[in-house]
């Protein structure tokens, strides 16, 4: 039953899932529509609100590109490739493979979102290597799988955001630490929950013999052959120096001590913080600079799509909120809401809001003022509504394809050749979010 529903929606995202630049732009023809069938806002209007906030999300993209240099780099690194490598070899058969694939992902995912996809690229890569039967785009599929608990640990954009001192809705909310929203017991059963049965989800999907496809052994000779390159270094005081182990340890070591102070006099997880982490692990864990160099540079390969994506996006996410859309659809949820379902229908709202603004931090300005007064008004928990739009952010990520852009740069796939199986996450995750949010 799984395999036939994840083959119909195979067949169906490789006839209509386009690239995911057309996928933003024509996001942004349904969100200017909207905005004048919805809003009051005039049509040429609309048109200078959109091209007015084309950069407004510079900041935003600098820091999320900075996340996914260095946590790649910090995957990149010996200590970790053989750690990902060893967890590779428990997998004898392709059922193995996928779960597998899929909990790394999943587990890296509540680091940080940028590490669960290059890990999960990573692995999804290494197990069509070395376990032969297995469907590559279901692989790929099983590693963005665990991308969808990532709003649920270290990176949680709303939950760092909502504990940082000074955020926008301090005055209206007060300054809500993580073990209400990241720690919370409620967050962590379904962060678990999913992080165990994903990986039978995906793995009962596996299709048959016949279907299956395997990885381009092109691509494997390639990179064997990349592998097999030996680096000449000269006796000369720059290649010395790039050679020195010492430069990386004093440089990281700075780091670890600037982290343990800023965390000893009570700074909070940030987005920056979480930066400063990998930043100073991937130093310390690289053993020469060039072997650093080297690793960021590959981990830069993946960003030139994503960061083109980030105008169109804040253009979207400018008609959104300017023209009040967000505001519109947001109210509609609280308008059918109580004190009992206001957290579900958060999720739900944020679900779709996502689409439209696809960044966790973003879509919290965008939705946060609506839902938590609403919150405050009828007496339900802050925190918890906080938690129901990180949900939906990361929820609908799985047939959004902006997030994965990262990951089928590494992987070589399509977005069409993934979003049949992430489907299926989506479908599942959702009734187990829809839960969680609930009853626990």
């Amino acid at each position: 039953m799984l395999r036939k529903l994840a083959d119909f929606f195979v067949r169906v995202m490789d006839r209509w899932m386009p690239d995911p630049y057309l996928f933003a732009a024509l996001l942004t023809f349904v969100t200017y529509i909207l905005c004048l069938i919805f809003t009051p806002t005039k049509p040429l209007a609309a048109i200078e609100i959109w091209s007015g906030s084309i950069w407004g999300l510079l900041t935003f993209t600098m820091q999320v590109s900075t996340t996914l240099v260095m946590s790649g780099a910090l995957i990149r690194t010996k200590p970790l490739t053989a750690f990902l490598h060893w967890l590779c070899g428990f997998a004898k058969s392709p059922w193995w493979a996928y779960a597998i694939t899929a909990f790394v992902g999943g587990l890296f995912s509540l680091l940080s979102w940028a590490c669960g996809l290059v890990a999960g690229a990573f692995v999804a890569k290494q197990m069509a290597k070395v376990v032969k039967g297995c469907h590559y785009p279901l692989l790929v599929a099983s590693g963005y799988g665990g991308f969808v608990i990532w709003h649920m640990g270290y990176s949680s954009s709303v939950g760092l955001l909502i504990a940082t001192p000074g955020h926008f809705l301090e005055k209206t909310i007060g300054v809500i630490p993580v073990s209400q929203t990241i720690f919370a017991p409620y967050n962590l059963i379904t962060a678990i929950f999913l992080l165990i049965t994903i990986p039978i989800l995906m793995a009962a999907l596996a299709p048959k013999k016949e279907e299956v496809i395997e990885l381009d052994p092109g691509i494997i000779e390639a990179e064997e052959a990349a592998s097999k390159i030996v680096e000449t270094y000269r006796n000369v005081p720059a290649d010395k120096m790039e050679k020195a182990q010492i430069i990386n340890l004093i440089l990281g070591l700075a780091g670890v001590y600037g982290l343990f102070m800023y965390y000893a006099k009570g700074g909070s997880m940030t987005m920056d913080s979480m930066n400063l982490s990998f930043f100073v692990f991937a130093v310390v864990l690289s053993r020469t600079p060039r072997e650093l160099i080297r690793n960021i540079a590959e981990s830069g390969k993946s960003l030139g799509a994503l960061v083109f994506q980030f105008p169109i996006y804040a253009g979207i996410m400018g008609l959104m909120v300017k023209t009040g859309l967000a505001a519109v659809i947001a109210s509609w949820f609280v308008a059918i809401s109580n004190n009992t379902t206001l957290p579900l229908w958060t999720f739900l709202s944020a679900g779709i809001v996502n689409f439209f603004v696809p960044s966790g931090g973003s879509q919290w300005a965008v939705q946060g003022p609506i839902m938590t007064e609403a919150a405050r008004q009828m007496g339900v928990d802050v925190s918890r509504v906080s938690m129901a739009v990180a949900w939906g952010d990361q929820w609908t990520n799985m047939i959004q394809p902006f997030w994965a852009l990262p990951m089928l740069a590494i992987a070589g796939m399509k977005a069409k050749d993934v979003m049949g199986y992430c489907t299926m996450t989506l479908i599942y995750s959702g009734i187990i979010f829809c839960l969680g949010i609930t009853f626990l």
